[in-house]
């Protein structure tokens, strides 16, 4: 019963967030943008790889908790932090997630991700990646 419940769970998560991604038309294919909130307790900040120049650093988000199914990935969804001159917002964003707070960012989920149906709107990851949203060459944090 409790696998069920689980499953259910599952499915009605991805189905609420398909909802939340705003498809922007790009020059050669369409951009998916999502917000998600990074709940204190369900992720980890890969302090190995830590703060980069460039501000890049990494989250790890386990696969259970991500709302895209990634059917090729094992255990944590990778959610990369690109690099830009502006670091300032950016190291602002890592220490709260350092200090385990719950954070509400904006992904972009290309150039890693499969249309799996139109309408309704069902995405699938192709790997474990994502990415913060980049736009004009900085962390966008909307869609």
């Amino acid at each position: 019963m409790n696998k069920i419940l689980t499953l259910f769970m599952l499915l009605f998560t991805a189905i609420t967030y398909a909802e939340w991604i705003k498809v922007n038309p790009g020059k050669y294919s369409d951009y998916y943008h999502m917000q998600y909130e990074l709940k204190s307790g369900e992720y980890r900040v890969n302090k190995h790889y830590g703060f980069n120049q460039g501000g890049q650093f990494e989250i790890l988000v386990p696969k259970k908790y991500f709302p895209i199914p990634a059917p090729n990935c094992k255990k944590n969804i990778i959610i990369r932090m690109p690099a830009s001159e502006n670091e300032g917002r950016k190291r602002a964003l890592y220490d709260k997630l350092l200090a385990a707070e719950s954070v509400v960012v904006t992904l972009e989920l290309n150039p890693y991700v499969n249309v799996t149906n139109e309408s309704p709107l069902e995405l699938e990851l192709q790997y474990c990646n994502v990415f913060f949203r980049q736009k004009w060459g900085d962390y966008y944090d909307a869609l």
